[in-house]
């Protein structure tokens, strides 16, 4: 890099400097509020949680030298205003000169900095650095120190520069980092549903493990397709299929970034990375997975909208991928080819029809193919077509949208706060220069952002979601496209060139802010229980499960279905119903059929054995999280399971039981309910 004669000109306008020591006065006020900040809340751990004394004794130390910190970073602020202060602050800002003599210890900084703080966080300090002030705070130290490396080994790159590109590096090790640590040997669920996956990708692959055929997944076929590579590889263990997830995420998301920023065609491979960089933590802000980044990565990396039939065909495609992907990506591809169209392709002298007939017939052609490939996968699949129209049934739980104890800052805010730095580059930049491109075509990208953000929020109030951003995908990803092309001038002007206005700081700052915020806070140590009490937990469930199996009754694993495939300890046939993900899917959406059917395999005590998560019977309010799942699975799964079955091993730690059948039971009144209710829904 040094080689370069310089680092591009855009890039270096985009990070032109300030007054010295008004960037210095800001950046020391932001250290002060991550200070204090962090001083109340870890003020707030030792009050919360009952620690021992030298812990205790150490946080409160530690709060009252935050503090003091706090207050002597505003005595420096106060002093940059004097003549002695503003040498000593100009004095500061010559150290990366100096270090340029010592590039070795440059190198060092810089290396320590990329991998000290994913070390930090998930491993070293994980319990002291778990809220957002002690992680921001130490974040930012990190990179400071980052950057005074970064500027003494390219001193072409401004003080900004530096911060921005070591912020970026770090944040993007950091999140690789929080996906790797994820690949462990560790044999039951680690998450709610996360064995599930694993399972449910087997599904394509179920004659050669299970010796029967299984219909393949309902839910999100394209994800599991593209996980179930490994079980046609070879015999590859659990971590070796949790390392794969891992590498879908990364992979995926790293292609559809690098693809988006190749696309701006900038004038340096130095901004491109950068850019690169910033989509993909952007594309985590939901986070969009990696499955629904396939038809994204084939539109970005091969669509040319001055060729309409290649057009037509990648349209095609993408479609027909989403098509069996999600209900709600059926008319993104067409939507992402004709948003490209409209940046890249000016109207110039065409009518308005014809200048809007390729994104119309790419539309229309798109939208079809996604409903045929679903239809076909429908056909084909085996499953029972009711069961792939439960979300249309669902309820929908419009509190989400604000602020609850699910999803503590609300949709809404959360989206709001994701979308603010794009949406303020996308109304000052088109107001600007609003004569630089036909109505038609403004219109046309406003009306694409709108209609996916729409339909994202009411797919993220169905019940099952609105913990996080993901349903709001679509919008993220077409929300980058049009603001990136807006703030780099991509958006091709009618007549002539764009004139390339100055790059706002405070815009850039923020730009590059919330996707990295958005980063560091997200993730947290792995949290598993000891090797021993995992051993004594698998070797239970072994005994249980194997005892159960000798009266040749069949076993049903609701939870912990994995086990089948990689505990070599559990031998017994696979019952394909009931499987955890799927079944609160049926529970959610009250489908009569499916639930019925498992209450006549209860009354008839049909199964031997039943492994699941514990079985509870109490119903939750809204104070508590995920409330209304929560009930539907009590009321429609836990308690008429408890009916006809008692739990005989119960192991919280691992979040594992196993149930016998109960003796003598007659009825369940709560079943006679249930079918009452499900009759009622079904009207």
């Amino acid at each position: 890099m040094r080689n370069h004669s310089t680092l591009n000109e855009n890039f270096e306008q985009m990070l032109e400097a300030s007054k010295p020591l008004q960037g210095i006065r800001w950046m020391l006020l932001v250290l002060f509020i991550l200070l204090i900040g962090s001083a109340y809340q870890i003020a707030q751990q030792v009050l919360a949680v009952g620690v021992t004394f030298t812990p205790r004794a150490q946080r409160w130390l530690m709060v009252i030298g935050l503090i003091g910190s706090g207050f002597l970073d505003l005595g420096v602020i106060a002093a940059t205003w004097t003549s002695w202060g503003k040498r000593l602050s100009l004095r500061l800002l010559q150290i990366p000169e100096f270090l340029i003599r010592f590039r070795w210890l440059s190198w060092f900084m810089f290396i320590v900095v990329v991998f000290l703080f994913p070390m930090l966080v998930l491993g070293l300090m994980g319990d002291l650095l778990i809220d957002v002030f002690p992680r921001l705070l130490a974040f930012s130290l990190l990179v400071f120190i980052g950057g005074v490396s970064l500027r003494s080994l390219f001193p072409e790159l401004s003080a900004r520069g530096a911060g921005i590109t070591i912020g970026l590096i770090a944040a993007f090790v950091y999140h690789i980092a929080t996906l790797l640590i994820q690949a462990t040997d560790y044999p039951f669920s680690m998450s709610w549903s996360e064995t599930s996956r694993y399972y449910l990708a087997s599904l394509f692959a179920a004659g050669k493990i299970y010796g029967i055929q299984v219909p393949p997944s309902v839910l999100h076929p394209t994800r599991y397709l593209m996980q179930a590579i490994p079980f046609f590889i070879g015999d590859i263990p659990l971590w070796g299929h949790r390392l794969w997830q891992m590498v879908l995420w990364g992979i995926c998301a790293i292609w559809a970034a690098y693809l988006f920023a190749r696309r701006l065609k900038l004038d340096s491979k130095l901004l491109t990375a950068i850019v690169a960089l910033w989509v993909y933590l952007s594309l985590f802000q939901g986070p969009v997975y990696y499955h629904l980044l396939v038809p994204v990565i084939i539109i970005l990396g091969w669509f040319d909208p001055r060729k309409f039939w290649r057009g037509l065909l990648l349209v095609i495609l993408a479609s027909a991928w989403a098509g069996i992907s999600r209900v709600n990506w059926f008319p993104v591809p067409a939507m992402l080819a004709a948003t490209l169209y409209i940046l890249e392709e000016k109207q110039g002298d065409s009518p308005l029809w014809r200048y809007l007939v390729p994104p119309a017939i790419w539309g229309i052609v798109g939208v079809a193919a996604a409903f045929i490939s679903q239809t076909l996968y429908v056909l084909l699949s085996g499953n029972d077509p009711d069961t792939f129209t439960s979300s249309f049934s669902s309820d929908l739980l419009w509190y989400r949208l604000f602020p609850n104890v699910t999803f503590p800052l609300g949709i809404l805010f959360n989206v709001l706060l994701v979308s603010f730095p794009l949406l303020w580059v996308l109304v000052t930049r088109l107001w600007k220069g609003r004569g630089n491109w036909s109505a038609i075509r403004v219109i046309g990208l406003w009306t694409g952002v709108f209609v996916l953000l729409v339909g994202g929020l009411v797919v993220s109030v169905k019940i099952g979601g609105g913990s996080n951003l993901h349903n709001v995908d679509a919008y993220i990803v077409l929300l980058i496209v049009v603001g990136g092309y807006v703030y780099f001038h991509r958006f091709v002007a009618e007549t002539g060139a764009q004139q390339n206005t100055a790059y706002s700081w405070p815009r850039m700052l923020t730009l590059v802010a919330v996707p990295v915020i958005f980063a560091v806070v997200s993730g947290a140590p792995l949290d598993l229980p000891s090797p021993r009490i995992v051993a004594a937990s698998l070797d239970a469930v072994h005994q249980h499960v194997n005892y159960a199996a000798r009266d040749s009754g069949d076993i049903l694993f609701i939870s912990q279905r994995h086990l089948l495939h990689f505990d070599d300890e559990i031998d017994v046939p696979l019952i394909p119903d009931y499987e955890k993900v799927f079944f609160m899917e049926m529970a959610m959406s009250k489908n009569p059929t499916y639930l019925n059917n498992f209450y006549a395999e209860l009354q008839s005590q049909r199964f031997a054995a039943i492994v699941s998560d514990q079985s509870l019977e109490n119903y939750k309010d809204r104070d508590d999280a995920w409330p209304e799942e929560h009930n539907a699975w009590v009321q429609f799964v836990s308690r008429p399971l408890l009916c006809y079955y008692q739990p005989r091993l119960t192991l919280r730690v691992v979040h594992a039981q196993v149930l016998f059948p109960r003796p003598n039971v007659d009825e369940c009144p709560v079943i006679s309910e249930n079918r009452s209710i499900l009759a009622d829904s079904s009207q």
